[in-house]
């Protein structure tokens, strides 16, 4: 495959990054580093550069977010004339000879009305099946885009800058009559949140939640708001989609170790959506 890479970093931890970036690389001909954080982590060009020479190192001195970055990689890749796209988060990573599988899976599906494909990266709730299945969103981490109908698609919305840039992304793909297909049966290493221990309001018993830092919050509700009453052409399952992902600010709401700041991020956020303020907070 003529493939590159992205990787979008915020503060990442060099060794971990090391070990995540080492689990892809050798089946990309090129990989492009992009760095949202504020300030640069010490050491960390140079330990790239320790992977392999070819690595493209950007520094933005500023967290513009994800939307762009994507954007950024995609003009790249265009540039560069790579015909497809892998999308990881810096905490991401796949199993031994995953990926080499995930790149054979995706020149034997032969469909070519595919714009991004996708993996596994929650197996205790998506069964993995040997065959491909259409799906109505991929996340980010772990997609690989075909570049040029990535770009009949349209620009990843940046005005999103985090959450829920990729499920919008994954609804256009479908409105534009695409198709996001996802291989369950190749499993991706990645962190959905923290967990905190919580005690459950029907049987007391304490079980595992995962939580989000508040930030996050905000964008969660900002956006899902955004996307059920202001994205234009949602179907009914795409809403039901959006108030699915919303959801999952339930446990931050009642378990977080940061309440003030959760509930302070959830009123900025519907009183962003209200005054049509997107963008970065």
């Amino acid at each position: 495959m003529n493939i590159a890479g992205v990787v979008i970093l915020y503060h990442p931890d060099i060794e971990q990054l090391s070990d995540n970036i080492q689990t892809y690389l050798n089946g990309l001909k090129q990989l492009y580093v992009y760095d949202n954080s504020e300030s640069k982590t010490p050491g960390l060009e140079e330990a790239l550069l320790k992977l392999h020479p070819s690595i493209q190192y950007h520094y933005f001195n500023a967290n513009e977010g994800i939307a762009k970055r994507l954007n950024q990689a995609i003009a790249q890749a265009t540039l560069n004339q790579y015909d497809f796209l892998l999308t990881m988060d810096q905490d991401s990573s796949f199993k031994d000879g995953d990926f080499d599988k995930y790149k054979l899976s995706i020149q034997s599906s032969g469909d070519s009305n595919v714009a991004q494909f996708g993996v596994n990266c929650q197996p205790d709730f998506t069964q993995p099946k040997e065959q491909p299945e259409e799906a109505l969103t991929l996340i980010t981490s772990g997609s690989i885009l075909n570049v040029s109908l990535a770009k009949h698609v349209g620009s990843f919305n940046e005005d999103l800058f985090i959450d829920f840039v990729d499920a919008e992304f994954s609804y256009r793909v479908i409105q534009n009559g695409y198709t996001n297909l996802m291989f369950s049966n190749i499993v991706l290493n990645h962190a959905l949140g923290t967990l905190v221990e919580g005690r459950g309001l029907g049987n007391f018993k304490k079980t595992l939640r995962i939580t989000h830092a508040p930030i996050r919050v905000y964008y969660i509700i900002r956006n899902g708001l955004y996307l059920l009453f202001k994205a234009k052409g949602l179907t009914g399952t795409m809403k039901n989609d959006v108030i699915r992902c919303i959801k999952i600010i339930k446990n931050d709401l009642i378990y977080n170790p940061e309440l003030l700041a959760v509930y302070k991020n959830l009123f900025l956020g519907i009183s962003a959506f209200l005054m049509n303020r997107m963008g970065k907070k």
